[in-house]
């Protein structure tokens, strides 16, 4: 479809409040927690986490694109899998921010900035910082830091977990927010929050290995940190704030030294994911003429990803609406033609040439064996949709749904294929659930009561009414979470 690593350095509550561009304004995130409470249950944490990432896809920059989804998705099930004490599922979000970094949070919710494709050269660097920020979560290190300030301080879990969440999503209201309620006990928790990295630290490097990854990456991503201290670029302004050690890196060092050499196989989606981010979220196309004489100047370079240049050549070449020179780029990639990265802009080129059986049997054939692919079914709906095979399209993205749980993106196609079949009542039940999992209720419920005016059926009525009392509930659970 078209559409700094947070490396925690000293503190990882403190730190990651800095390097967050302010996205929104005017947030109404609830007060959290109550006085009095001091533990965070695992029940609780994943509450917490699941209003926060609501809170977080209304305020911040959010890419929707299924295949940067799956990629990422598919590479942190990876590391998941061999990781001890995963208490929830996890749910992972790339933001449209060209500054180096990656964050976690309650329950699960890691997010990523596309700053982050970027800056790291190689996969096992790229894995390497979710490693760490799933090793945050797992060891509980957000829940414990607070429940620590909680005991020795007189603040609450409630400012606490609010000035760490109002920070991520925007810093400049969090950070005062953070100044006001710790004080000076600023530097207590420096020291405290240092031993958590150097445990995600070393169970991130250990979950790399057993993953397949080389544990290395984490040890070049700490060096390529290191030699950007003192950098005026306020990509790294995180590194003046926080310096990173010369002992973490020799740590970390020495522990990577402690496994066994493999031989490492890589991975193209990675450098096809690169390439993907770097014209579509890191260029405008008033940069892709000198961007493409890079490449090319590139291409004669020895140790160069070819799949790069390919891909990266290919997607600007379809922005610049020349579909041939594009298809030449992907015919370059032979062995990636049913990759998902090839198929998904081979089905953009095939929509604007109005090639439409063509774009549906191939994604078809992917669909028989990936049902539950995000992107094979965003790209197959969208397909039946230019084709104007609406019905297939909604039978397609709910099943999608009913399988997978709600999503945007789906919804918000779901909305345009029942628009198109003149069924406006379905049209805004959909467009509900896109307010609704941005946890903006009221627009929400606002657009179901459109819906329920618009709707000539008894039953489907009566659905609309229980999904309105539903969200209402969700609302108000969400205030008295006091997240």
């Amino acid at each position: 479809m078209s559409s700094k690593f947070k490396v925690m350095l000293t503190s990882f509550c403190l730190s990651c409040m800095l390097c967050v561009n302010s996205y929104a304004q005017n947030l109404d995130l609830p007060e959290i927690g109550t006085a009095g409470v001091r533990g965070l249950t695992i029940q609780k944490e994943a509450q917490i986490g699941a209003q926060f990432i609501k809170k977080a896809r209304g305020a911040m920059p959010i890419v929707e694109d299924p295949v940067l989804e799956e990629y990422v998705k598919t590479l942190g099930n990876k590391l998941l899998i061999n990781a001890n004490g995963v208490n929830f599922p996890f749910e992972f979000a790339i933001v449209q921010d060209k500054n180096l970094n990656a964050f976690a949070f309650l329950g699960g919710k890691v997010m990523i900035n596309t700053g982050l494709f970027y800056y790291t050269d190689t996969e096992a660097e790229f894995a390497s910082v979710i490693a760490h920020e799933i090793s945050h979560i797992t060891q509980r290190h957000i829940a414990r830091y607070i429940e620590q300030e909680a005991i020795k301080s007189n603040l609450t879990v409630a400012s606490l977990i609010g000035a760490v969440a109002i920070s991520i999503i925007n810093p400049a209201v969090g950070a005062a927010a953070l100044t006001t309620t710790m004080g000076a006990s600023a530097q207590s928790s420096i020291n405290f929050t240092r031993e958590h990295e150097y445990e995600a630290d070393r169970i991130g490097i250990d979950l790399l290995y057993r993953s397949n990854f080389d544990p290395n990456g984490m040890v070049d991503m700490f060096k390529k940190l290191y030699q950007s201290q003192g950098n005026i670029n306020p990509a790294f302004t995180m590194l003046i704030d926080h310096p990173l050690s010369e002992y973490r890196i020799a740590e970390a060092q020495n522990r990577a030294r402690n496994y066994k050499v493999r031989t490492y196989t890589i991975n193209p989606d990675f450098y096809l994911a690169k390439a993907r981010v770097d014209v579509r979220y890191l260029k405008n196309k008033n940069q892709y003429a000198n961007f493409l004489e890079e490449l090319n100047l590139k291409e004669q370079e020895k140790g160069i990803n070819l799949n790069y240049i390919h891909y990266a050549k290919a997607l600007i070449y379809f922005e610049q609406d020349n579909m041939a020179k594009a298809q030449a780029e992907l015919n370059k990639m032979p062995n990636l033609a049913n990759n998902i990265f090839i198929l998904d802009l081979k089905t953009d080129i095939d929509l604007k040439e109005k090639n439409f059986d063509s774009a549906i049997n191939r994604l078809m054939n992917e669909y028989k064996s990936k049902p539950n692919n995000k992107a094979i079914v965003i790209n197959l709906a969208s397909a039946y949709i230019e084709k104007g095979n609406y019905k297939q399209a909604e039978n397609l993205l709910n099943k999608y749904i009913q399988k997978n749980g709600k999503d945007n993106l789906a919804y918000d196609f779901l909305a345009i294929a029942y628009a198109k079949q003149g069924n406006q009542s379905k049209a805004q039940q959909s467009r509900a659930e896109i307010f609704a999992l941005k946890g903006q209720y009221s627009q929400a419920i606002a657009l179901y009561n459109q819906a329920l005016s618009l709707s000539f059926d008894n039953m489907e009525k009566e659905i609309i009414k229980a999904r309105v009392v539903e969200l209402a509930n969700e609302r108000a659970f969400d205030e008295e979470l006091n997240i």
